[in-house]
């Protein structure tokens, strides 16, 4: 009975044991990958590479970064890109039919059925609010015919605004080798299209209603959090794939200054780029380095008895982000004429403002002053 007794004691004290190092053994691989995954920023340990930027919206200055020229998938931000290439190679109003090519498009949808018929401009609300991929294949092949073309004129575009890093292989975002951007030249593409009224309209709407060809009516929420936590918001774009991770392009406007933050691989993304728009709005301010009220140089004028000279102006104000403790500053070249003879035409450009920060060229316009007609003798009695 004794012997049958420690047997059993020996057989529970074993069982124990190896339940105790099983859950030792799980504790252990848990906290690893949630070390792993809060070091990292990332939803899956496959997405590799962080980077943010911060960039001013008109001048494209770059306000803050880390890692911010590194290529990284973007995931559905991409459709920023998409969004603007159609507002610049479409109407609003034009009809799209959907096609086939469009439907059952992988990851995020509105569920659109062949046939159906949009506008391009209801499709973009589909596109940027609830991020489908199957609005951006249709939109695609709206504009340029195929899918394989529009993304040429996406690459065109790219090239065009002087983007080294940035290289797309579809309109929607799903991973590919050879998609990908930098935090810093995304930010500079959202830049761009904020700058068209009706991009911004379409990324800073919260919802609404499409009802298309009136057979389904569609409610479009945006997926955008910033727009409902952050003062000032106004766009743009999520993004997530298993190989990005959590992407997103936040945007804010305070007292004249509208800022873009673009966080590529963070799983903090809303308030990381929350705290960043936080520090630009504290850090900087928008100044005026160029005024059309202000004369930048006056010159004699012949030909003409009445008038003896005449004073050089831009006709537009320019305006740049610096830091609000007054450390920075601008300086002011003019180039110009050194007379003018009459007739001349207030049309025509007699020289150039340039505007240099820390002796790089940061602005140029271009100068300009009154008509002026020939003048004799009897032009002083007009």
């Amino acid at each position: 009975m004794v012997g049958n007794g420690s047997a059993i004691r020996k057989k529970f004290s074993q069982k124990i044991a190896l339940i105790l190092t099983f859950a030792f053994v799980t504790a252990f691989v848990f906290a690893f990958f949630a070390i792993a995954n809060a070091a990292s920023g990332s939803d899956f340990a496959s997405a590799s590479g962080q980077g943010y930027a911060v960039v001013e919206v008109t001048s494209g200055r770059l306000l803050a970064s880390s890692n911010a020229d590194a290529r990284l998938p973007m995931a559905s931000t991409t459709k920023a890109m998409t969004a603007l290439v159609v507002l610049e190679n479409t109407d609003l109003s034009d009809t799209v039919v959907i096609p086939k090519e469009a439907v059952g498009i992988e990851g995020s949808s509105i569920y659109l059925k062949e046939g159906e018929r949009f506008t391009v401009e209801e499709l973009l609300y589909g596109l940027m609010l609830r991020s489908g991929n199957d609005a951006a294949v249709a939109l695609a092949v709206h504009t340029s015919g195929s899918v394989e073309n529009f993304v040429a004129k996406m690459n065109e575009k790219a090239q065009k605004m002087g983007l080294k890093n940035t290289s797309f292989t579809n309109p929607h975002g799903l991973h590919d080798e050879n998609h990908y951007t930098t935090a810093h030249e995304l930010a500079l593409i959202a830049a761009e299209g904020l700058k068209n009224p009706e991009f911004k309209k379409i990324v800073s709407t919260k919802n609404i209603t499409v009802s298309g060809d009136g057979k389904e009516t569609r409610y479009f929420a945006n997926k955008n959090k910033i727009l409902y936590s952050y003062e000032g918001a106004t766009g743009v774009k999520t993004g997530f794939t298993k190989s990005s991770g959590r992407c997103l392009i936040a945007s804010a406007e305070r007292d004249g200054m509208e800022v873009v933050a673009v966080a590529l691989n963070y799983y903090d993304y809303f308030e990381l780029t929350a705290r960043l728009m936080d520090e630009a709005f504290a850090n900087y301010s928008m100044c005026r380095v160029v005024s059309p009220d202000y004369v930048y140089k006056t010159v004699p004028v012949t030909g003409n008895r009445k008038v003896k000279s005449a004073d050089l102006k831009v006709k537009n104000a320019l305006y740049y982000p610096l830091k609000k403790d007054g450390s920075e500053r601008t300086e002011t070249a003019v180039e110009s004429v050194e007379s003018i003879k009459a007739p001349h035409s207030a049309s025509e450009a007699v020289g150039s403002v340039k505007v240099f920060k820390d002796n790089r060229l940061i602005f140029e316009e271009k100068l300009y002053t009154i008509d002026i007609e020939r003048g004799g003798i009897f032009s002083l009695f007009r």
